[in-house]
């Protein structure tokens, strides 16, 4: 029965991360936000320390969002690069009790990352702007790594939340 549960608890994740990805591709002004609660979802299973279902959850969601989202494929770009593994690995970093360690550095280049991807996939569709480009990297850098820090610290608690709560349903 516990597997059943477990499964059962890995298709909602499915179903949440893959309609709030499919909802950001289609409401362009909501596409950061649904990618955040995306990666939320991803939580439900790890609260049950099930790091397979929620890796078979996020490829999922990824596969399934690329024929649904139509042509609006940098959002499950995002998803598959950052916003969908970010979950997993805070979910180790949670189980060696640290909050802030060698890790966090890493996922905050991570992020930079991938925010030098975002930009760069929009930068294909855009008129190019002489100052844009002289200062962007700069603001991508800096800018990424102030708001990492913030974002990595919400995820966090989020996620100790979420177990909290997942435990308290006795799902």
């Amino acid at each position: 029965m516990k597997n059943g549960k477990l499964i059962a608890l890995s298709a909602l994740t499915t179903a949440f991360g893959l309609v709030f990805i499919v909802f950001g591709a289609y409401f362009s002004s909501f596409d950061l936000s649904c990618l955040f609660m995306a990666s939320v979802a991803i939580m439900f299973p790890l609260s049950k320390d099930s790091v397979k279902g929620a890796f078979l959850s996020y490829l999922a969601v990824t596969l399934l969002s690329l024929i649904l989202v139509g042509g609006k494929f940098y959002i499950t770009i995002l998803y598959a690069v950052f916003f969908g593994l970010h979950p997993i690995v805070n979910y180790y970093q949670l189980k060696k009790g640290k909050t802030f360690s060698w890790l966090t550095i890493v996922k905050g280049v991570w992020f930079v990352l991938t925010l030098a991807l975002m930009v760069y996939l929009f930068k294909l569709f855009t008129i190019e702007n002489p100052i844009l480009d002289k200062y962007l990297p700069f603001a991508v850098v800096i800018g990424g790594m102030i708001f990492f820090i913030f974002y990595d610290f919400v995820m966090l608690r989020i996620q100790k939340t979420t177990k909290i709560l997942i435990n308290r349903l006795k799902f």
